[in-house]
């Protein structure tokens, strides 16, 4: 009898541990992440977790969550990155996630090609002083200053020479459909949306070479990484697992985010398979080119490009992939 309970007890005790997970409040935008929001919750408890994902309507209420404690870790962009560190909130950037969001789109009737920044120079000042081009953007985030780098790479004074106006991104293929403005700097769903839906034209996709590729990774608050750095490496471990089950894998992208998203499947294949890359490397430069960006506009009081590498820490993420920080470092 003693010889079976210790038997039972041992069996119970381990039944017990492997059921024993660590809760992992993760904070994610309303509507972003959909194929990792539909992996984690298979992958997590392989590595004792269990993803409570609260959704926020953006970047800025996520990273106030993570200060305050409400969240262990949060996908943020490059901007508030920076952002962060303009404030003096005390988070590290520990993964990438990938970039592709930033897509220009026009109503019909602008007709300008895609991919010439000189044909849209020549469309805007034409219309200079009596009808200034309408660009619709969420005022203060990563597009709105993707879109002011953009019209002043181009030779286009955004002060002056268009008119930009606070408009939703939910709201831009019906604004774009509408004619109320002329062109929207979105997100890829909504812009495939309006493509698909509302009779739009690609512009400008601001994704590689000259725009960057790095927008969105992850972010934990430095106090979890000194305090329970085995948590914070069992997370990445689970982050790295969730993605490789679709990175580098359109199929696999399609059929994880349309688990989620609540787009309709041919602009969920659209948003994919065209615009969005998924990689959890981060490209570093991307993030000081940002750093130099936003001090050149006027959204942080100085060029922080030098303090990037003192918020990234890519130990943990190295020891999930066996690749080493220079390698992680760029993709």
């Amino acid at each position: 009898m003693k010889l079976f309970l210790s038997i039972a007890a041992l069996i119970f005790g381990a039944v017990g541990s492997a059921l024993a997970q660590d809760v992992v409040r993760h904070g994610i935008q309303i509507g972003a992440l959909g194929a990792l929001r539909s992996t984690l919750p298979e992958i997590g408890p392989r590595h004792g977790l269990k993803y409570d994902i609260k959704d926020f309507s953006d970047s800025t209420a996520a990273l106030r969550a993570l200060e305050q404690g409400e969240l262990e870790i949060a996908n943020t962009t490059v901007q508030h990155m920076v952002r962060a560190i303009n404030e003096g909130i005390d988070v590290v950037w520990i993964a990438g996630w990938g970039g592709g969001y930033n897509v220009l789109i026009a109503r019909e009737q602008f007709r300008v090609p895609a991919n010439d920044p000189a044909a849209l120079k020549v469309a805007i000042d034409a219309r200079k002083g009596t009808n200034p081009v309408k660009i619709a953007v969420p005022t203060g985030s990563l597009q709105h200053a993707k879109l002011l780098g953009y019209l002043r790479a181009a030779k286009i004074d955004p002060d002056k020479d268009v008119q930009i106006l606070n408009v939703p991104f939910p709201n831009h293929p019906r604004a774009i459909e509408a004619g109320e403005v002329d062109l929207a700097m979105t997100l890829a769903g909504f812009g495939a949306l309006a493509l698909e839906r509302s009779n739009a034209r690609l512009v400008q996709h601001l994704f590689g070479e000259g725009f960057g590729k790095q927008e969105i990774g992850f972010i934990v608050h430095r106090r979890l990484i000194q305090q329970k750095p085995e948590l914070v490496q069992r997370i990445i471990d689970s982050h790295v697992a969730a993605m490789r089950l679709f990175v580098g894998n359109p199929d696999k992208q399609v059929e994880y985010e349309a688990k989620y998203s609540r787009f309709p499947p041919s602009v969920v294949e659209r948003t994919e398979r065209s615009f969005l890359r998924y990689d959890f490397r981060t490209n570093v430069s991307d993030l000081k080119a940002m750093a130099r960006e936003m001090q050149q506009l006027g959204w942080a009081k100085e060029d922080f490009s030098s303090r990037i590498d003192g918020v990234l820490d890519f130990r943990f993420l190295s020891k999930a992939t066996s690749q080493n920080t220079d390698a992680l470092s760029r993709w």
